[in-house]
């Protein structure tokens, strides 16, 4: 959308991202983060401002807030408890400065899924594994595979000498998403009581 009002307020540079409702008159700021219908502009300061960690050409990746919990509670088959999941994400975040992101499509600002690097512990070791979960209504669109590309890139470019990815032996989509990061599968580990194979790529 043009001839947008108040080019210096965060809501132009956040990745929640803003809707822009225009009427006769004017345009709106509707931001999804916030209580108000619209939040007064231009604003220069937020405690919710959520920029940008990744950009690739179809997605946004940013830090979860809580104002996600309900699309986090519709991933059904990946999230039993969305506010302690998010919690959990919290915890990561300040401890690791990483996490699962929220992935949100680029041209419609909807969230696609959660896409990120995690510490994992494996064999005693701490391992930096990139993971996906993608809302049941947007997989098959080649999400995950452009999205964890995009954190493996992240993650060697701050100082990651490898990742991993923990994969069940009967997931054949995630194999293919391996694959496609130059990942090669290796010894088998238990995750959350159930064997996975230890899926590596380093840098080079």
């Amino acid at each position: 959308m043009s001839d947008l009002p108040f080019p210096e307020s965060l809501c132009h540079r956040c990745a929640a991202p803003p809707r822009y409702i225009r009427t006769d008159r004017s345009v709106f700021v509707r931001c999804p983060l916030v209580a108000e219908k619209y939040p007064r502009q231009p604003m220069l300061r937020c405690a919710l401002f959520r920029p940008a960690v990744i950009t690739t050409e179809r997605l946004v990746l940013r830090e979860l807030a809580p104002a996600d919990e309900p699309f986090v509670a519709s991933m059904t088959d990946s999230v039993t408890d969305a506010a302690d999941w998010l919690r959990r994400c919290f915890d990561r975040y300040a401890r690791d400065g990483y996490a699962f992101w929220l992935a949100l499509a680029r041209d419609s600002g909807e969230p696609v899924g959660q896409i990120g690097l995690l510490s994992q512990t494996v064999h005693g070791v701490v391992e930096p594994e990139v993971s996906y979960h993608l809302h049941a209504r947007h997989r098959g669109h080649g999400y995950a595979a452009e999205g964890a590309a995009a954190v493996r890139d992240w993650a060697f470019a701050h100082g990651h000498d490898h990742v991993i990815a923990l994969i069940r032996e009967d997931n054949v989509a995630s194999q293919a998403v391996a694959r496609k990061l130059g990942m090669t599968p290796g010894d088998h580990a238990t995750h959350l009581g159930i064997e996975h194979v230890v899926w590596r790529v380093a840098r080079r």
